[in-house]
């Protein structure tokens, strides 16, 4: 599919709101388990269209099992116009309580991307797999080629995740952990990582 392929990108917000069903950020953003996929749907046909428009989308070849989003860092603080351009009001469908636990996670974790990365450098904004396809080398495939590429280039890379269970995925690719707290007025931890040039 093309990488302008509305369906594609409707593939890859199905596929990463079945990886992240679980997640604690996501859980604690959507706490109704029967709604959870739905909810989170919007947010990443959001994400996955502003990937796709000023970043790049990593997807394994001839399938949608997988999805990787990553944005340089003069992306990563949006517009007004880019909110809209990108889907933003479809996710006032979400609830206003959802929306605004998005927004305040989004400013907490953005104040402390900017406090540790102030060169440029990739924004691993997401890697999420389909569950029935987790444990079979998906994760290196989608992310193996942009870490060379980043390597050539002499760019680091950072990355969030609230998921413990990342922390030791992501160190195999040669991340390490920079930040972790728990996300101000929530439960949920949050890990920042940053793998340098190699």
């Amino acid at each position: 599919m093309n990488v302008n392929d509305p369906l594609r990108i409707d593939a890859i917000a199905r596929v990463l709101s079945l990886a992240f069903y679980r997640d604690p950020l996501f859980c604690y953003f959507f706490p109704d388990d029967s709604r959870r996929l739905a909810q989170s749907r919007h947010t990443f046909l959001f994400l996955a269209r502003h990937a796709q428009h000023r970043g790049e989308i990593c997807t394994p070849p001839g399938s949608v099992d997988g999805a990787a989003l990553w944005q340089p860092s003069d992306a990563l603080h949006r517009s007004v116009m880019d909110m809209l351009r990108f889907g933003a009001l479809p996710m006032l469908r979400q609830g206003p309580a959802a929306v605004k636990r998005q927004l305040d996670a989004g400013d907490a974790m953005q104040k402390v991307h900017d406090g540790l990365m102030s060169k440029p450098h990739a924004y691993l904004l997401l890697l999420g797999i389909d569950p029935q396809h987790q444990g079979r080398g998906l994760a290196t495939r989608l992310l193996e080629p942009t870490l060379e590429r980043l390597d050539r280039e002499g760019l680091p890379a950072y990355l969030d995740t609230h998921n413990p269970d990342n922390v030791s995925l992501y160190r195999r690719f040669g991340f390490e952990v920079v930040h972790e707290a728990p996300m101000p007025g929530t439960q949920v931890r949050h890990w920042a990582m940053v793998r340098g040039n190699r």
